[in-house]
């Protein structure tokens, strides 16, 4: 289970899927995204099997880009990993991304 910021960006490697748990965009909440690039910036994900969403062909097809941030921007709890937009509030309205990591690539 991740615990922590630099447990997810080890984890986070290209073939890694997730599942998208919460959303500030509520219609991607339980997709399945698979990463396709992440670096010491961030990570780019895509739909596997869905190569025409506008997901998967955004940034020349490397997928929706998310930025790591700072370490208190990000929640760790029950294996759901979550982003906010406030480093202290935790709550729905601070809530950018949270998601499951479902499979990890050795």
């Amino acid at each position: 289970m991740i615990k922590n910021l630099n447990q997810l960006k080890k984890s986070l490697k290209a073939g890694t899927r997730f599942q998208i748990t919460a959303h500030c965009h509520t219609e991607y909440v339980g997709q399945v995204r698979e990463v396709t690039l992440a670096n010491t910036q961030g990570f780019y994900s895509v739909i596997p099997d869905a190569p025409d969403h506008k997901v998967t062909k955004s940034n020349g097809g490397k997928g929706s880009v998310l930025w790591w941030s700072k370490a208190p921007f990000w929640d760790f709890s029950d294996g759901i990993c979550g982003i906010y937009s406030s480093d202290s509030k935790r709550t729905e309205e601070f809530m950018i991304l949270a998601f499951r990591v479902l499979e990890e690539v050795a």
